[in-house]
């Protein structure tokens, strides 16, 4: 009887599993960096829109700088990249709060300027090849 049992609940997590990944697209590595006020923006975080608004489960990727202003977009785990397709592109710099300055809470450094996917004028088109994109030239101003 136990044999059964662990049989049954091995068949029924492989399935959930298969199925799972089934239903991610696959990604290709994409990178890129982030200058505002020509200076490169360390802990800016970039959103992927997908232009196709018909798929409601649609991947959003994004990504957060690192001190050189450069980043790596995530999917689905670190530095997967994006799927193929035309994506609108915004950004959001929230200053550090807390105690130890480890939080993003606060104000946006970049006073939602960039934040709005109906504003943003950044467009990118993700192919199956990996890409290094333009460097970003935000303002504060």
């Amino acid at each position: 009887m136990y044999r059964l049992g662990a049989i049954l609940y091995l068949v029924v997590f492989l399935s959930v599993v298969g199925c799972e990944r089934s239903t991610r697209q696959p990604t290709y590595p994409v990178k890129g960096k982030v200058h505002v006020n020509g200076k490169p923006a360390q802990d800016l975080f970039i959103y992927l829109h997908p232009m196709d608004k018909s798929d409601p489960n649609a991947v959003r990727p994004f990504a957060q700088t690192n001190e050189n202003g450069e980043f790596e977009l995530n999917s689905y785990v670190t530095g997967d990249g994006a799927p193929v397709g035309e994506f609108i592109v915004t950004f959001d710099w929230p200053m550090k709060s807390g105690t130890f300055k480890n939080r993003f809470e606060g104000p946006d450094q970049l006073r939602g300027k960039y934040k709005q996917p109906d504003k943003s004028k950044f467009r990118i088109n993700i192919t199956k090849q990996g890409q290094l994109l333009e460097t970003f030239e935000l303002s504060t101003k």
